[in-house]
C-alpha cells in the first residue's frame, strides 16, 4: 500500500490545525471520506491502488491541492498551501 504523508499550511506557512484532507480525483472509486489534521497540520492517507492522485484541503484559512503518482507501494510527502476562497 502506498502512504501520503503531509502537511497543510495557509499562504503565510503556519500549519492548519484541524483542516479537512481529502482526496478529490482517483484511478478507483474510493468512499468521499476526509481527515482532519493535526495540531502541527499533518495528515497521513493510505492509497487504495496506484495511480494518480489530487489530495484537497480545506479550513478556514481557504483551501488547496496537491497532485500524486502512488507506486504499488512506499510513500510520498507533500506539502498543501491553503489560499483564501
Amino acid at each position: 500500500m502506498f502512504q501520503i504523508r503531509g502537511r497543510v499550511h495557509d499562504r503565510d506557512g503556519h500549519p492548519q490545525s484541524g483542516a479537512s484532507v481529502y482526496i478529490v480525483t482517483s484511478p478507483v472509486s474510493i468512499p468521499d471520506i476526509a481527515q482532519m489534521t493535526g495540531a502541527d497540520g499533518s495528515f497521513l492517507l493510505a492509497l487504495p491502488a496506484p495511480g494518480e492522485y489530487v489530495i484537497g484541503a480545506r479550513s478556514d484559512a481557504g483551501s488547496g491541492r496537491a497532485q500524486v503518482v502512488a507506486q504499488t507501494s512506499g510513500e510520498a510527502e507533500v506539502a498543501i498551501s491553503l489560499q483564501p476562497d
